[in-house]
């Protein structure tokens, strides 16, 4: 875990930037900026609403100011690249590459090698090895190449581990595997480094957030890992979707143990398809302890990313709940981080909180990373009218009552089930505050006899700040 100073240091410079506005931010702070001091890329897609001129301006303008690293929703995929035989289309893929390069945003490519979303020409040629092995050389040589240098990674293989758990390849339904074998993952790697060498190249799936546990799909995915890098098969990194919803509290402890489990082999774990969506029947009924929830969730994903060194990237499938494809095609809602009116929720809070509480001097990196080649935005470079940055504007997201820190001196705190001891105080009696994970102050009471009770408390990660005098101190505690 990081020292607790990450978290007073975000707490302080809250305070002392903020003073007098509503926003816990910086005016000129946003996700972005954020990341490019810490070497990280955090990002989304672009919707296929956007390569169809279909969607609102506010959409671009929030997604190339809060963030730096894109992947296309459908568009290069192999049925929209390669819709018939040896022809292939270019043109929204080039569309994105264009809109990436004139913001300078990192690209990942998604996806070459996948039994879904493969155009029917190609199952015509189920069972035949050769044939489809050349389908699939060509189809990587060609999209691979055309794209070579401007696509900073590739998702070469999707979603190719079994769905029942059972440490296997998916070996029913994969057009691949059934006409190839498992040989075809291999001969993709290798296929996609020879084009482009330079480009990062990962194993993605989903549910690999389920834990390490024998026969689960994350620890196969290692053993797997561990076969190709003693083979020699040129794969740097594994992406992990991460699809859940906002019940599955252990998921960012097993991402964590995943990333350790990658860093042994020297293997970049990536968080590449990030939602966290509520159950879609609780659409219209859900309150503000409900999207508290979604953002602790959402940040301790962040906290996990921030801390494990060879995470690199941080991908969330979809940048607004207006436009989703939980709804339609995942029995889940509004598990993004703007809602439907391009409103920051907390779980946008909760990302900018946890990027301020650990330092940039104390977040490592998996790559090269040269900020000063990132320029700002500027609304020449938009490719819509309206320049409308949307920032937050909750008007109880703010850290304002948190003052100065000066120092721990001889204040402390512990907490015993419900009920949170405080030692040190002078006669002077305390004032205790308490803060949720989004900086929102949630009580403030004087503490006369050295302890506070918390059984009304909900469970949840929190901040307490204890204040005697001109002396401060401040901890993270967890209520259960």
């Amino acid at each position: 875990m990081k020292s607790k100073n990450s978290l007073f240091g975000f707490l302080i410079s809250a305070a002392l930037l903020n003073a007098g506005l509503t926003s816990a931010f910086a005016a000129d702070e946003t996700i972005r900026s954020l990341a490019e001091e810490r070497g990280r890329f955090i990002g989304t897609i672009l919707n296929s609403e956007w390569f169809n001129d279909n969607i609102e301006p506010e959409f671009e303008q929030i997604h190339k100011t809060q963030f730096n690293v894109v992947v296309a929703e459908n568009e290069m995929k192999f049925d929209a690249t390669e819709p018939k035989e040896n022809e292939f289309n270019y043109t929204k893929g080039d569309k994105m590459i264009a809109y990436a390069q004139a913001n300078n945003i990192r690209v990942r490519g998604h996806a070459l090698a996948w039994h879904s979303q493969v155009p029917g020409w190609v199952n015509d040629y189920k069972g035949q090895k050769e044939k489809l092995l050349k389908v699939l050389k060509n189809h990587i040589d060609s999209v691979v190449g055309h794209w070579k240098g401007k696509v900073a990674e590739w998702d070469v293989v999707n979603e190719a581990v079994n769905d029942e758990y059972n440490a296997g390849w998916r070996s029913q339904g994969s057009v691949w595997y059934e006409g190839i074998g498992a040989e075809f993952l291999d001969s993709a790697f290798v296929w996609t480094h020879a084009i482009d060498p330079d480009a990062e190249l990962c194993y993605n799936d989903y549910s690999l957030e389920w834990g390490m546990r024998e026969n689960s799909k994350a620890s196969f995915v290692v053993e797997q890992v561990k076969r190709w890098k003693k083979n020699g098969i040129p794969i740097t990194c594994v992406g992990t979707q991460t699809h859940i919803e906002i019940a599955h509290e252990t998921t960012p402890q097993n991402v964590r143990d995943f990333a350790k489990a990658l860093a042994e082999l020297d293997i970049t774990l990536n968080i590449t398809e990030l939602d966290i969506g509520f159950p879609k029947g609780s659409a219209g009924s859900l309150g503000a302890a409900d999207y508290a929830k979604q953002g602790h969730l959402y940040r301790q994903f962040m906290d996990v990313f921030l801390e494990e060194p060879n995470m690199g990237e941080f991908v969330i499938w979809g940048l607004t709940d207006a436009h989703s494809w939980l709804d339609e095609q995942q029995g889940k809602t509004e598990g993004l981080l703007y809602d439907k009116q391009y409103k920051p929720k907390p779980a946008f809070d909760s990302i900018m909180v946890s990027l301020k509480s650990h330092p940039a001097s104390e977040v490592k990196t998996p790559y090269t990373f040269k900020k000063d080649t990132i320029p700002s935005d500027t609304t020449v470079q938009d490719t819509t009218v309206k320049d409308t940055t949307v920032r937050d504007t909750t008007a109880k997201d703010t850290s304002n009552a948190i003052m100065k820190f000066t120092g721990l001196q001889k204040l402390s705190m512990h907490l015993a089930g419900r009920t949170l001891f405080i030692t040190g105080t002078s006669a002077k009696p305390s004032t205790v505050e308490l803060f949720d994970m989004q900086g929102r102050p949630v009580f403030s009471t004087k503490c006369e006899k050295g302890s506070i009770d918390l059984k009304h408390t909900a469970e949840g990660l929190y901040v307490v700040r204890i204040r005697t005098g001109s002396t401060s101190y401040m901890q993270r505690i967890a209520i259960k």
